[in-house]
């Protein structure tokens, strides 16, 4: 169980497993590859639909409006990385000045 907003929310062990390598490598991107690989193990590497669908259910637990995610953040063509927003707004408003 983690805690979201002051609510207790329920990860299955593989929604844990992804979220918490996620957080430990937090700004970074991790490949599909990597995130398959260390959770559902070696033979798994190019089962991309596994992790698409944990990633889907994370969102649905964790972020505000899982539609437009802003602690899980899509890499396209390499993985998912996660970011605190404070860092993402950070970053944006950096480009811009």
């Amino acid at each position: 169980m983690i805690e979201v907003r002051g609510e207790r929310i329920h990860l299955t062990p593989k929604e844990f497993d992804v979220l918490r390598l996620l957080v430990l490598q937090e700004g970074k991107a991790l490949t599909h590859k990597r995130l398959l690989q260390t959770v559902w193990g070696p033979d798994h590497a190019e089962e991309t639909e596994n992790l698409r669908v944990v990633i889907n259910q994370l969102r649905k637990k964790i972020e505000t409006d899982p539609g437009n995610p802003r602690y899980v953040l899509t890499e396209p063509w390499l993985g998912y990385r996660f970011q605190l927003p404070s860092v993402v707004s950070e970053k944006h408003t950096r480009r811009k000045a």
